[in-house]
């Protein structure tokens, strides 16, 4: 087995679904297209999407050795089982911190890859963290491509001989080494013409293929805005009380895939479908006690607070008599 291979199975072996490897070169286009983003005003108030724009697409930028990208994906997915009169939180926001359980695996695997190369390599890992752009890494590295909807989809992959997509509730994991890895065919694929993601998508937050207007988004009104939500995007929150994963359940490339079967992104029964009455009772400190090791800890108390406000309103418009 070459390098390469015995670094994916050992990725496979520590749960991630996907491997790919791509070239630590500056990624131009990337930059050009996240920049037209950013001219266009859609990332809101995420100011720190505009510093440093060129970190965010170039490796060697975080490792000046730097010679291949590590890209991996986990998948977290659970059945949503969404009950309209109760709340909603994002399957991905019901288990552990990902950020946790992901940094834990990478170092695992760092520790790995200096055991099977037999050098002292040099490593910089990423998840969701620091101004690097994964996703565009992840196409490049040959996972998969990026949907109408923004996130990156996984038909499936290339050692993987199950009929079924691994599709887009996955987890993206980045390691850029000095260690010169051969690196994948980039990925391609589309859509094609379908346009479920957009047409479910209640606030037309996907304003163009691939592209987020992140104000009209209700992942970004929960989770990133810190003012109030506008009146005119409230009511469309429906249940969410944290993030949203509409366009993700309406994509026919999620309709057949599998759970998770990593234990720490299982959904914690008092997230799924979570009884309003007592969250709205819960105060800052219970707050920080009952999410210390869970991606709601990471926000402030006072937009989780909001966000049940809004969403017990909604419901109350919508279903007479006593919540259940």
């Amino acid at each position: 087995m070459t390098l390469k291979s015995q670094i994916e199975q050992a990725a496979r072996e520590l749960g991630f679904s996907a491997f790919g490897v791509t070239d630590a070169e500056y990624d131009p286009v990337g930059h050009s297209k996240h920049q037209n983003w950013l001219s266009h005003g859609y990332q809101a108030d995420m100011t720190y999407l505009e510093r440093g724009p060129r970190q965010r697409f170039d490796p060697r930028v975080h490792l000046s050795s730097a010679q291949s990208v590590i890209v991996v994906a986990m998948n977290y997915y659970s059945k949503p089982n969404d009950d309209p009169q109760k709340g909603y939180i994002s399957i991905y926001a019901r288990g552990r911190n990902y950020h946790f359980v992901l940094q834990e695996k990478l170092k695992l695997l760092c520790d790995k890859i200096r055991e099977l190369s037999g050098e002292n390599a040099s490593f910089k890992t990423y998840v969701d963290s620091g101004a690097l752009a994964e996703k565009p890494l992840a196409v490049r590295a040959g996972l998969g491509f990026i949907g109408k909807n923004a996130v990156l989809i996984i038909p499936k992959t290339k050692s993987d001989t199950k009929r079924h997509p691994l599709g887009s509730f996955h987890f993206l994991g980045v390691i850029i080494t000095d260690l010169r890895l051969e690196p994948d065919t980039q990925a391609i694929g589309t859509c094609g013409q379908c346009r479920k993601c957009i047409e479910a998508c209640p606030t037309d937050a996907i304003v163009g293929d691939g592209v987020i207007d992140a104000a009209k988004c209700i992942s970004y009104q929960t989770t990133q805005n810190k003012s109030d939500i506008p009146d005119g995007l409230a009511p469309l929150m429906g249940n969410m009380i944290f993030g949203c994963d509409i366009c993700q359940t309406v994509c026919p490339y999620n309709s057949h895939i599998e759970e998770t079967p990593e234990p720490a992104f299982k959904s914690l029964p008092e997230l799924l479908n979570p009884d309003i009455q007592s969250l709205i009772q819960m105060d800052e400190a219970e707050f920080n006690s009952r999410f210390s090791q869970n991606s709601i800890g990471e926000f402030r108390f006072s937009m989780f607070k909001r966000n049940i406000e809004k969403v017990l309103k909604n419901i109350r418009n919508k279903f007479s008599g006593p919540l259940k």
